[in-house]
């Protein structure tokens, strides 16, 4: 297992701020097929192609012993790279712990859980873009979109924001989101965390003039919710555009996606068409962290994003 173990040493480095990366990224590290994300001695498999299956026994000695993990799940993801959360198969190879754990990053602590569907509660290809983001939230009011367990949340509080708004709409990835707040010692305000469908709080926000300085739309590429969807392809730029205006001169709207068929330059598009004629000072192209190393455009470890300053 040569390969494992220059995947390995090749993300040493970023072990100095972080225990949650990504240390196998399929075909960019020569290992087409195969996702291994360790989470402090919790670690998650996706399998992509069946003959990983049959390097089972290789796959948890070197969890064990070259990584002392303690808990090692699989998930199976041949039948499909789209197959809903949900739906996906898992099965535990290394059970000497629970699957919930805590990690670090950049100082920050974060619950994740490895057996809670195909998510850990923690997106690690967004490590670097919550880092800036957080760069440039002091004194700001901030919008945190589609926020899912408030990870751009904690950054932004910990960075000094005026204030945040975290916005979502699962009860569940809400509260998980307070306990991020506590593990970081943090104190929400009243309305911290809004449970409500990003595109209508945005619409709401516009009608009272309820404006922000920094907004983060993070969206899931296709959602499906009592009965409504969203989906990136026909919902995106809409959003963009309602965001756009409720965003204060001077502002920073920061915006993402892992959709593979939006590229920087239509994700781009959109946010200058969205501008509606408004100045826009700068746009920075943003990417995931260096765990992320591709050879292509690989649907599962896609992402695009861009920080817009107006």
């Amino acid at each position: 297992m040569d390969l494992l173990e220059a995947a390995l040493c090749k993300r040493q480095p970023l072990e100095s701020h972080t225990n949650a990366l990504r240390l196998v990224n399929g075909l960019g590290d020569g290992l087409k097929g195969l996702i291994l994300e360790r989470y402090g001695r919790h670690f998650a498999a996706q399998i992509f192609h069946k003959r990983w299956f049959a390097e089972k026994e290789a796959l948890t000695d070197f969890v064990r012993s070259r990584c002392h993990g303690r808990y090692l799940i699989m998930k199976d993801r041949t039948e499909s790279v789209s197959s809903r959360p949900e739906a996906v198969k898992a099965s535990v190879w290394i059970e000497e712990d629970v699957s919930r754990t805590v990690v670090r990053e950049n100082g920050l602590k974060f619950g994740v859980d490895l057996n809670d569907t195909l998510n850990s509660g923690l997106f690690l290809d967004m490590r670097r873009n919550r880092q800036i983001v957080a760069g440039l939230a002091r004194g700001r009011r901030v919008l945190n979109c589609f926020a899912y367990t408030c990870s751009f949340g904690v950054y932004c509080r910990a960075a000094g924001a005026e204030s945040v708004v975290n916005v979502d709409i699962s009860a569940k990835s809400l509260s998980r989101g307070r306990s991020n707040y506590e593990l970081n010692r943090l104190v929400p305000s009243r309305n911290e965390f809004i449970r409500a469908d990003a595109a209508q709080y945005l619409k709401r926000a516009l009608a009272k003039d309820n404006r922000f300085d920094l907004i983060i739309l993070d969206p899931p590429s296709f959602a499906r919710h009592e009965g409504r969807t969203f989906s990136v392809k026909k919902d995106l730029a809409p959003l963009i555009g309602t965001a756009m205006n409720v965003l204060n001169p001077g502002g920073f709207l920061f915006v993402a996606t892992n959709l593979s068929a939006v590229s920087h330059d239509s994700l781009e598009a959109m946010v200058r068409a969205a501008a509606q004629g408004r100045r826009i000072k700068r746009v920075q192209r943003l990417g995931p962290d260096e765990d992320f190393v591709t050879e292509g455009v690989t649907p599962e470890s896609y992402l695009a994003a861009l920080l817009a300053e107006v």
